[in-house]
């Protein structure tokens, strides 16, 4: 089944005071327009910033008056403000708009993702649970700390939350299975404490390096370091989940090979 992809805008806790958008406001049935506007930025979230005249009135103000059900007027004053500020143009047809300010504004998110957000979350409620009992009765145990040496970063410690057992000790799970996988003799479990802050699993964390294991080629798993595995985790868990790497388990069928996978993802900035 195909990922669903999700959009939304994001609006700056200074959007309303930006000079634009109080100058539209302070204009007759401005806070209308305001409203119009915010709705063309929803409607061009899923198509880049553009919205396309489909010819269903007679001219882009009327198409968008029936799709947003706003008044027509009101549209055309609108877009006469957006069109003097400069804030849309039309970079092909006349009648096909593009919002300037929507690139800025506008996010997205796959369906997989959503799942390992949502997934994330569920753990972090358990991890809160089981942190609870843990601390209790360790409230003096204090975690060791090493340096880990790599050729292209300072790595950070192990974070720590009070003296929060299940954090390191998690870590130290990630980092046996990095070495583990990788062939490695890394001896700091600080990189990985990050992941653990961000409420990845180790499961989750196995699932990833199964991934990289099956599906990369030995020249970019040999120049691959823990940092950028830290740093670009959620992007490699997207991957792993698309590929059927769930709950610690492999696929029933592995991927197409080595060779065909680094050349089909051969963009992605390992």
């Amino acid at each position: 089944m195909a990922n669903k992809k999700y959009f939304w805008i994001k609006l700056r806790p200074d959007f309303f005071n930006d000079p634009y958008i109080k100058l539209l406001r302070r204009m007759a049935g401005g806070d209308t327009y305001t409203i119009i506007y915010l709705e063309m930025l929803v409607k061009s979230a899923s198509t880049n910033g553009m919205i396309y005249f489909q010819g269903a009135g007679n001219d882009i103000s009327e198409e968008l008056s029936l799709m947003l059900d706003e008044n027509v007027e009101d549209v055309r004053a609108l877009l006469a403000y957006l069109e003097a500020k400069k804030l849309i143009t039309h970079p092909e047809i006349k009648q096909d708009l593009f919002l300037v300010a929507s690139a800025d504004m506008t996010g997205s998110e796959v369906d997989s993702a959503k799942r390992v957000r949502e997934f994330r979350q569920r753990q972090k409620q358990k991890a809160l649970q089981s942190n609870t009992e843990v601390t209790n009765g360790n409230d003096k145990l204090e975690i060791e700390k090493e340096i880990e040496i790599e050729t292209d970063i300072d790595t950070p410690l192990t974070p720590q939350r009070g003296d929060d057992v299940v954090s390191a000790n998690s870590a130290k799970e990630m980092l046996d299975i990095f070495n583990q996988a990788l062939n490695r003799k890394l001896k700091n479990s600080g990189v990985f404490g990050q992941l653990v802050m961000k409420n990845v699993s180790v499961t989750e964390f196995q699932d990833v390096m199964n991934y990289i294991v099956d599906n990369w080629t030995k020249d970019i798993i040999s120049n691959f370091s823990s940092s950028t595995l830290v740093n670009k985790f959620d992007k490699y868990s997207d991957k792993a989940s698309e590929f059927g790497y769930r709950d610690g388990k492999r696929p029933n069928k592995k991927s197409k090979g080595n060779q065909d996978l680094t050349k089909a993802y051969g963009d992605w900035d390992f």
